[in-house]
């Protein structure tokens, strides 16, 4: 959690606004990202039937849910739309979206950074190559963990609890031929793409559509974040986007570069 913003928060306002907007910060800081009403109220020194009242509104209005119905609070799915949106909003303009552009100039292949919501990928920034087969899809998109090359490469780094934790509550819904949807097999995947540093997505999302992924290195080898190459298979092949990891993998070090420790 961070102590200081929460402090922030309360030193400008004491009414309803803000009282819901300490809430999210809380929530959303919090080491496992997810509370119970008892820890806000007292986090945040709430009447225990105030803590209630506002955590029941802002969960009418999508900012917050329970997660799997229980009793821990976690964002909520339209909380996740707008951090997505301001996302979209601030990579256009950041160092963050030059890099990506950059990379896309070098390598003329689409390029796009992903991280994991909900279970899912979700596209945070995107450059498009200019091709008349280019592969499209808008900042915002989600694809599945267990088939997108992104996905599979957070994956692989994950803690082996963490890991299994997913591999255990998600489906690995068949999205084409190649998908992978046998559970050792995907496991053994990923433990191949941990020793290697690199992830290939052989059709296995998107028919006629294949990637190359590598992680975001942040402070303590935390992978928080992905980077990709996504292809129309009728141009290129796996080993043509092998021959781009150098310009990926630095690319992929002036991304971590851009988010402060």
């Amino acid at each position: 959690m961070n102590e200081k913003r929460l402090e922030t928060a309360a030193s400008n306002g004491s009414g309803t606004v803000a009282k819901a907007f300490q809430i999210i910060q809380y929530v959303t800081s919090s080491a496992r990202h997810s509370v119970t009403v008892s820890e806000i109220a007292e986090e945040l020194s709430l009447p225990r039937p105030t803590a209630n009242r506002l955590i029941s509104n802002l969960i009418k209005l999508g900012m917050l849910k329970r997660d799997g119905g229980g009793t821990r609070i976690i964002e909520g799915d339209e909380l996740l739309h707008i951090a997505g949106d301001v996302l979209e909003g601030a990579a256009s303009r950041g160092p963050r979206h030059e890099i990506l552009r950059q990379l896309v100039i070098d390598t003329r292949e689409t390029a796009n950074v992903g991280a994991v919501s909900s279970g899912q990928i979700v596209y945070l920034d995107r450059v498009e190559a200019i091709w008349p087969l280019a592969f499209r899809l808008d900042v915002g998109s989600r694809v599945p963990l267990h088939c997108s090359a992104i996905g599979k490469v957070l994956l692989s780094n994950m803690p082996q609890a963490q890991r299994r934790k997913y591999l255990d509550a998600m489906t690995l819904s068949r999205r084409t031929d190649n998908t992978i949807c046998a559970r050792d097999a995907l496991e053994a995947e990923l433990d191949n793409i941990r020793d290697t540093g690199v992830a290939f997505d052989n059709e296995e999302c998107f028919e006629g559509v294949i990637g190359i992924a590598v992680p975001v290195l942040f402070k303590q080898n935390q992978h928080s974040m992905g980077l990709a190459l996504v292809a129309p298979s009728a141009r290129q092949t796996l080993e043509g986007l092998r021959d781009f990891l150098p310009a990926m993998k630095t690319a992929a070090a002036n991304l971590a570069k851009c988010y402060p420790d």
